[in-house]
C-alpha cells in the first residue's frame, strides 16, 4: 500500500471518529480527550471541530463544506471537521451544551448578539493577540461593532454578515401603475404603495417574522433612536421613536390590512417568489435564493427611512472555543484567516448573498465583474453607511423574546404599541437589574 493511500485512509478514519465524538458530546458528554491533537500513526495532525449554522435559504451547507475541503487540502497538518448545526438558535444551544460539558468546539459561528452570553459562560478565547491592526482595518466598521466587549477586547471575527434590505416585485408595480424602477423611500410611501399593491391572496408588503425584532431595530434607527446601547448599558425599548415605529407596523397590519400580522423567517422568501407578497423586508442573505428562484424581475433597495435611512447589521461571527490546546488555537486562527481572506469573503458573498466583510474584496476583478453584472449585491454594502451594530446585552435571548412578544401582540391587534413596549421595557429592566447602571 502506498504512503499516500494509507494517509488518505487514516484521514477518513479520523474524520469519522471526530464526527462520532462530536455527536456524543452534544448528547452524552465528552468522548475521551478530544483536545488531543496527536494520535498514534498521525504525528502532528491537528483536528478542529467547527460548528456552523445556515441562517438563510439555499444550499449553503454544501458551500461551506467545499471551503473546508479546500482548507484541508492546503494544510495537510490540519483537519477541520465541519458540523452543520442548523439555524442560529440551535447552533447556540449546541455550543452552550458543549461548553458546559467541558468539550467546547474549536471554532464556531453564532449570531452576533450572543457575545455577552458567550462571555458570561467563559466560552470563547480573546482574539486581539491574533488579529493585526492592518487585518482589522479592512473590515467594514459596522461589522466589527459586535466583535468587542465593553473594555475593547476582540472576541469574534465577522464572516457571514448582512443587513436587512427591501425587495419589490417590479411586475406587480407595473401592474398597478407604479414605476417598477422606483421603490418606496419613506414609511409613508411604503404605506401608499402597499395599499395599491394589495390584492386578495396577495399582500402589499411583508415584514418578515421570526427575526422581526432585528428588522424592528432598523425601523427604530430610521426613526433616530436605538433599543439597547451595550457599552453605555442603556435599554430604551419603549422610547417615543420605538413606539412610533411599532404604530407604523400596526397601521400596515390592522388599519390598512396590507401586511400579514404574523409570518416566519423561512416562509417569506418563498412567498415572495410565489407572488404572494409584492414588497418584502428580509436579509440580504436570501438574495442569491431569490435571484435563482424568482421568475420575475425584482429590485433590491435600502430599507425605506423616516427621519433617515437606517439598519442594524446581522449575521454571525467566528469564535474560538475557550481552553482548547495551544496548537489548536494556532490552527484555528489559520482557518479564520482563510475564511476571511478578501478572495474567500468575496466568494461567500457571491455564493450566499451575504455582504463581503472585507472592504478590499470589492476591488477584486472577479467581484467587480460580478457586481457590474448584478449591482443588487452592492445594495447592502452601500447601506452600511447608515448601519450600526446589532443590539446585544446579557440574557439576550430572554430580552429578544420580550421584544418579539410586544411586536406580535401589537401587530395582531391584541395590545397597543405603547403598552406592549412598556411591558417589554419593565421585563428587560427587571432581568438586567444588576447590569444596568
Amino acid at each position: 500500500m502506498s504512503r499516500k493511500t494509507k494517509g488518505e485512509i487514516m484521514r477518513k478514519g479520523a474524520f469519522l471518529l471526530v464526527a462520532v465524538c462530536v455527536a456524543l458530546a452534544l448528547g452524552l458528554g465528552s468522548c475521551g480527550d478530544r483536545g488531543s491533537a496527536r494520535r498514534e500513526g498521525e504525528p502532528g495532525l491537528v483536528r478542529l471541530t467547527f460548528y456552523y449554522p445556515v441562517g438563510v435559504a439555499g444550499p449553503l451547507a454544501r458551500v461551506m463544506n467545499t471551503y473546508v475541503e479546500e482548507f484541508n487540502e492546503l494544510h495537510p497538518d490540519i483537519e477541520v471537521v465541519p458540523v452543520y448545526s442548523g439555524d442560529y438558535d440551535p447552533t447556540m444551544q449546541k455550543v452552550q451544551t458543549a461548553v458546559m460539558g467541558g468539550n467546547p468546539p474549536d471554532l464556531f459561528i453564532v449570531e452576533i448578539s450572543e457575545l455577552p452570553t458567550l462571555l458570561a459562560m467563559n466560552g470563547i478565547e480573546p482574539l486581539s493577540a491574533y488579529a493585526s491592526p492592518e487585518y482589522l482595518a479592512d473590515f467594514f466598521p459596522a461589522f466589527l461593532e459586535n466583535s468587542y466587549d465593553e473594555e475593547g477586547e476582540l472576541w469574534g471575527i465577522p464572516f457571514q454578515r448582512s443587513t436587512p434590505v427591501f425587495y419589490w416585485n417590479k411586475e406587480h408595480f407595473a401592474e398597478v401603475g407604479l414605476d417598477p424602477e422606483r421603490p418606496p423611500e419613506t414609511w409613508q410611501e411604503v404605506r401608499e404603495f402597499a395599499g395599491k399593491l394589495n390584492r386578495p391572496g396577495r399582500h402589499g408588503v411583508t415584514i418578515s417574522g421570526g427575526w422581526d425584532d432585528w428588522l424592528f431595530q432598523g425601523f427604530v434607527r430610521q426613526n433616530g433612536s436605538e433599543l439597547i446601547n451595550y457599552r453605555e448599558r442603556r435599554v430604551t425599548l419603549n422610547s417615543p421613536e420605538a413606539v412610533e415605529a411599532l404604530e407604523f407596523w400596526v397601521a400596515l397590519t390592522q388599519e390598512d390590512k396590507v401586511a400579514p400580522p404574523h409570518s416566519t423567517w423561512a416562509s417569506t422568501p418563498p412567498d415572495f417568489v410565489a407572488g404572494q407578497t409584492s414588497m418584502l423586508y428580509h436579509s440580504t442573505g436570501v438574495l442569491s435564493f431569490l435571484r435563482n428562484s424568482a421568475q420575475f424581475d425584482f429590485g433590491v433597495a435600502f430599507m425605506p427611512g423616516n427621519v433617515s435611512f437606517g439598519a442594524e447589521v446581522g449575521g454571525g461571527n467566528i469564535h474560538m472555543g475557550r481552553g482548547i490546546p495551544e496548537q489548536n488555537r494556532r490552527a484555528a486562527w489559520k482557518f479564520i484567516e482563510f475564511l476571511t481572506t478578501p478572495e474567500l469573503a468575496a466568494r461567500w458573498s457571491r455564493d450566499s448573498g451575504y455582504v463581503s466583510v472585507r472592504v478590499s474584496s470589492y476591488d477584486l476583478p472577479d467581484m467587480r465583474e460580478y457586481t457590474d453584472r448584478y449591482p443588487e449585491y452592492l445594495v447592502a454594502r452601500n447601506q452600511l453607511d447608515y448601519a450600526s451594530g446589532k443590539m446585544m446585552a446579557p440574557a439576550f435571548q430572554e430580552i429578544r423574546e420580550f421584544l418579539k412578544s410586544a411586536l406580535n401582540e401589537s401587530t395582531a391587534g391584541n395590545m397597543a404599541p405603547r403598552a406592549a413596549l412598556d411591558r417589554a421595557q419593565r421585563q428587560a429592566e427587571n432581568l438586567l437589574r444588576e447590569w444596568l447602571p
